[in-house]
Parts: structure tokens; C-alpha cells; sequence
């Protein structure tokens, strides 16, 4: 391409920009008229992301030198509006750095033949964090939009990149990257460093949209967003549900993340002290032998009749007075107090008091929690904060009850 006409296309990008910021102005001025759309309302023209402008999806623009694979992947979502099935992987290392296509500033049409930044991937999570999210909002909203973005970033780089030469772009085909930052969206991603929304041992593809209705595209009960209309494609975190569950709520990002992410779990890999949070499924074949397990005594029944289980399926076993449990094992290398939570699918039919039973790797029995099965389904809930010993402790699922119900086996979380 020559000098003159990448100039031609740069000043044309800018002319763009510059249009698009006159429109943000006009947008805001409109709010007060209940002319605009619903998702400016309250947003400074300044912080207006440049996605809601536009009224562009993540991944809806398939120009560029995309890749037959990232297509497909593209399609698959779209075509289901769900996350696409992966296989199990748990050799998964969290990538340091992002290949970034920089057509926003050179115009180019490929990435191949375009400028190609790579940065680091925290550099990358802190230019686009006040681009996609709004700046002003709640800090636990603007921690959500962090583990969100870095987690979109990482499952594309997993995935090979969306382009010939490079991961993403700057745009709103991809999350819009500026080297532009803000103390307020950086002290976000710092707290946030490392952390990612994460389901088989893998990134999920964490899209997200400004409004995501009620429920959302993936089935996820929106209360907050009840009357809203979606603005986007509605699939995984709602942006303006981000920031009414936190400022409303009181919910914090991981609750947020994992509210939006049905099955996936937040977890902080590596570059700090906060533990790796192991979940044991009730499938074997999603775990990791080396740190999970799961055993069951008698018959338990694999299901996916119910929606909302966690991994691939579930395991049910009617009630009687046998002691025939499902045994969910977990390893640690040292003793430490960590908090269990309890995954099931609800029913009529389910026990109102099925037994969890934890004990340490010595097994000393560290307390029972009862749970009513018939509610709370499809989320995590909580069992309580117990005291481990180092090895193999184990959450033990009681079927000892009065025929006529059935307990419910689906997954244990240790964080």
C-alpha cells in the first residue's frame, strides 16, 4: 500500500472518530428528550462507549482477513447462543501478551499487511477496559468488565487468533483497544490481574452486550433488566446488569461474572496468593485427576433432562435408607481453611434436605449441611468455610433419607 493512500485512509479513520464523537454529544443531548436509546441514559457523552454509537456486536464484523476457523467459531455461537462445546484441557496456560491488528489507526484491510502491536495482555485489559465498560461506574461493574474482556482475549488467543496475523483488533469487530488509560479502570484491572472466567479447565468466550433482556439470550434470569430492551446480542454479561447489580445489589464481580456465565467458575491463576479454586464434577472425565475426583456407591443415574447442570451432565439417585453416596474428592498440598459450594439442578421431586457431609483427609467429620434441592438450582450455594488438612478431603452426598425423593450430584467447588 502506498504512503499516500494509507494517509488518505488514516485521515479518514479520523474524520470517523471525530463523527462518532459528535454523535456521542448528540446522543447524550438527546437522553433528556427520551429520544435516545435506553443504554446512553446517565452515561457522560465522553465515557459513551464507541460499540453502543455504532450499535455494533462483538465479533458481528467478519471483514479483514478472518480466519476460516475463527468464522466457524463465530457462526457456531450465533447459531446456538451458547457457548460452543470444547474438549477438556487441563495443560491451559493464561497468555502473557496479544497480538493487536491496529487497523483503527492505519486503515489497513488485513492484518497481514497491516501494523500488528503485541502487548502485554494487562496493558491490553487497562486500553480497552474504559472503551467497552463506563468509566464512571461501580468499581465491582468495572472489575466484572475486566475478568470479562481478559477472558474474551484469552479464549480467542487459545483459539488461534481471530486473524491471519494477529489475535484481535482495535475495533468494534473485536473490544476496542486505545492506548488511552484512566487510574479508575487501571485500579480495576490490577485488582482483577490474572483472574478469568473459566469452565472445563478452559476461557470461556465471554461475550457481553450493553442490555441483554430478560431473560437473557442464554436463558439467565435478569430481574434488574426486567422492561429493558435488549441492545445487543444478549449473550453472556450485561453491561448495564453489571452496574445495577452492584450499585442496586450490592453484588460483587465474581458473583456478577458467575451470574452471567452459568457453569463457569472465576479463578485467579497464578500472579498472586489467591488460591486456585478446584472444582470436582460429577462427571469423571471433567476432572483433573490430580486434584479431583468423584465416586458413587449404588446407582446414580447421569441426567441432562433438567437445564442449568454444570459441565456436561448430572447425577441423580432416588432417597432411601442406604448408605450409598456420591464421594466428591479434592487435594491439597497443605492444610488451609477454604470455603465449599454446592452446584445442583432443582425439581419438585428433589430432597428439601439433602446432606452434604464434609470431612478432612484424616477423616474426621469437619460438619453436614442441609440443603433444600427443590430450589437454588443452576448456581453455586454455599456450604460453609471448613478447616482442610492437607491430602485428600472429600464432600460427601447422603441419599439416607425416607423413600420418595430424589438427591441431586452435580458439582463441588473449593475455594
Amino acid at each position: 500500500m502506498g504512503r499516500e493512500s494509507t494517509a488518505n485512509m488514516a485521515a479518514s479513520r479520523a474524520w470517523s472518530r471525530a463523527l462518532q464523537s459528535t454523535v456521542c454529544t448528540l446522543v447524550a443531548a438527546l437522553v433528556a428528550c427520551n429520544d435516545a436509546p435506553q443504554i446512553t441514559d446517565d452515561v457522560p457523552a465522553d465515557e459513551t462507549p464507541e460499540r453502543w454509537v455504532e450499535g455494533m456486536e462483538i465479533d458481528s464484523d467478519l471483514s479483514g482477513d478472518i480466519r476460516p476457523e475463527a468464522e466457524a467459531l463465530i457462526r457456531e455461537r450465533e447459531l446456538q447462543a451458547v457457548e460452543p462445546a470444547v474438549e477438556v484441557s487441563y495443560a491451559w496456560t493464561p497468555p502473557t501478551t496479544i497480538r493487536i491488528w491496529r487497523r483503527g489507526l492505519d486503515g489497513s484491510t488485513a492484518s497481514c499487511s497491516g501494523r500488528v502491536d503485541v502487548i502485554p495482555l494487562e496493558k491490553y485489559v487497562k486500553g480497552v477496559l474504559p472503551h467497552e465498560w463506563i468509566r464512571s461506574w461501580h468499581t465491582e461493574s468495572l472489575k466484572a468488565g475486566a475478568i470479562a474482556i481478559r477472558t474474551y482475549a484469552a479464549s480467542w488467543i487459545r483459539n488461534g487468533g481471530k486473524y491471519s496475523c494477529a489475535d484481535l483488533d482495535d475495533t468494534t469487530a473485536s473490544q476496542v483497544y486505545r492506548d488511552e488509560f484512566f487510574a479508575v479502570t487501571n485500579s480495576a484491572v490490577d485488582a482483577t490481574a490474572n483472574t478469568f472466567v473459566m469452565k472445563n479447565g478452559l476461557p470461556v468466550v465471554a461475550e457481553y452486550s450493553a442490555e441483554n433482556g430478560n431473560p437473557t439470550a442464554t436463558g439467565v434470569s435478569e430481574p434488574l433488566c426486567a422492561g429493558k430492551p435488549r441492545n445487543g446480542h444478549g449473550r453472556g454479561a450485561c453491561q448495564w446488569g453489571s452496574q445495577r447489580w452492584a450499585s442496586q445489589s450490592g453484588k460483587s464481580a465474581t458473583w456478577i461474572i458467575e451470574h452471567y456465565y452459568p457453569g463457569a467458575t472465576v479463578v485467579k491463576i497464578g500472579g498472586g496468593s489467591t488460591p486456585t479454586a478446584i472444582v470436582v464434577d460429577s462427571n469423571p472425565a471433567g476432572n483433573n485427576a490430580t486434584v479431583a475426583k468423584v465416586e458413587y456407591t449404588g446407582t446414580w443415574t447421569s441426567a441432562t433432562a433438567t437445564p442449568g447442570y454444570y459441565g456436561s451432565d448430572y447425577r441423580w439417585a432416588a432417597t432411601e435408607q442406604t448408605s450409598a453416596p456420591a464421594t466428591f474428592s479434592f487435594y491439597l498440598p497443605a492444610a488451609a481453611s477454604r470455603t465449599i459450594d454446592a452446584w445442583w439442578v432443582a425439581g419438585t421431586n428433589r430432597s428439601s434436605a439433602a446432606t452434604f457431609i464434609v470431612y478432612d483427609s484424616a477423616g474426621v467429620e469437619l460438619g453436614r449441611v442441609a440443603k433444600n434441592q427443590q430450589a437454588s438450582g443452576a448456581q453455586w450455594n454455599t456450604l460453609g468455610t471448613f478447616a482442610f488438612k492437607a491430602g485428600w478431603n472429600r464432600v460427601v452426598l447422603s441419599r439416607w433419607q425416607a423413600p420418595g425423593s430424589v438427591v441431586v450430584a452435580d458439582a463441588i467447588r473449593v475455594r
